[in-house]
């Protein structure tokens, strides 16, 4: 374990400290906020709705519940099962990091932006697989701005991204099997069995 510690923390310094810019020192904390993506994310939800109508309010129902669903495993189950102290944990801290967003003392493994924004572009890849391109890459730049910002170590925001499409093709999988059971109800109610 401790081998793999070290390999983690060699590649978060390398993301953290090495590979940085100026530019990118403003960006990412705004990236990584959700509330940066808030109006974008409205306007995006208000488009689909109008193009898509009744379609678009289910997958947005489903984006809630997958990303509800994800969080609460993250925060409530994952991190307290690893407690794993973050990189930028004042008793912990990694020696030569940048802490972008200050220190922090909750716990770090999984990152639940990562895992938040995997699950749901999983389960978006599920409803639109030709538009993999726009959901994956939008989850990994989110993804490596918790590295980028100190936050998280990179083990974090991958098994993040693994245990997040897990849920989003979980949820899926659910919402498929679902209307196969509405479809033979009411397949079976038009056509009763005679006595």
């Amino acid at each position: 374990m401790e081998f793999l510690y070290s390999i983690d923390k060699a590649v978060f310094l390398f993301f953290n400290a090495y590979l940085t810019h100026p530019a990118l020192d403003i960006l990412m904390p705004l990236f990584t906020k959700f509330s940066t993506w808030a109006v974008p994310g409205v306007l995006i939800a208000a488009v689909f709705v109008m193009r898509e109508k009744k379609k678009a309010l289910v997958v947005l129902g489903l984006v809630a519940l997958t990303a509800g669903l994800s969080s609460l495993i993250s925060d409530e189950v994952i991190k307290k099962l690893a407690a794993r102290p973050r990189p930028c944990h004042p008793e912990f801290f990694v020696e030569g990091a940048r802490f972008l967003l200050g220190t922090r003392t909750s716990f770090s493994f999984p990152s639940a932006h990562s895992m938040n924004m995997f699950s749901v572009a999983a389960l978006l890849f599920c409803f639109y697989p030709r538009r993999w391109m726009y959901f994956f890459p939008f989850a990994a730049m989110i993804a490596y701005t918790r590295v980028y910002c100190g936050v998280h170590y990179p083990s974090d925001v991958l098994a993040g991204a693994v245990f997040g499409c897990l849920i989003g093709w979980g949820v899926y999988a659910g919402y498929r099997a679902a209307c196969q059971k509405i479809r033979r109800r009411d397949h079976a109610g038009r056509h009763p069995v005679p006595n």
